[in-house]
């Protein structure tokens, strides 16, 4: 039990704001210039085996003018789920690709690239199409966007 206080206040370390998301998921809210700082704390500190990177999911916000970005991560051998949660701007969703030290991560990334428009630097596999039909692609259009038409 200790260890998992431990992962948990490393977290809280990195954190401006905290939530809840079903079933009872503790959500860290987290700068964009965090997320690979934080992935990088819990390898030095526990290890590749101490988690992984199940999902990567983005939200378009359109109103409130932000890309949502949600990394959940399963804290192991607890297998509980957390989520880190950071906010892009909509009209420049950029962030810091972490395949470099969690290959996992690529599907996730390519995914959220061609559906959203999200750019993960140093990201060298990023490309349209691999989600979307080509047709989307040269009209320049992402499709979760709420405002993509499509």
């Amino acid at each position: 039990m200790a260890v998992e206080m431990d992962k948990h206040s490393l977290l809280e370390s990195f954190s401006i704001g905290k939530g809840v998301v079903k079933p009872n998921r503790k959500v860290y809210i987290v700068e964009p210039g965090s997320i690979k700082k934080i992935f990088h704390a819990l390898i030095e500190k526990y290890g590749y085996e101490s988690f992984y990177l199940s999902t990567l999911i983005g939200t378009d916000l359109k109103d409130e003018g932000k890309i949502r970005l949600d990394y959940y991560v399963i804290l192991l051998p607890e297998e509980e789920t957390i989520v880190l949660r950071t906010h892009l701007p909509r009209e420049n969703p950029v962030i810091d690709s972490i395949i470099d030290i969690l290959p996992g991560a690529l599907a996730g990334e390519l995914e959220t690239h061609d559906l959203l428009g999200v750019v993960f630097n140093g990201n060298p596999f990023l490309k349209r199409g691999a989600f979307v039909p080509s047709d989307l692609v040269e009209k320049g259009v992402y499709p979760l966007r709420k405002d993509s038409g499509v």
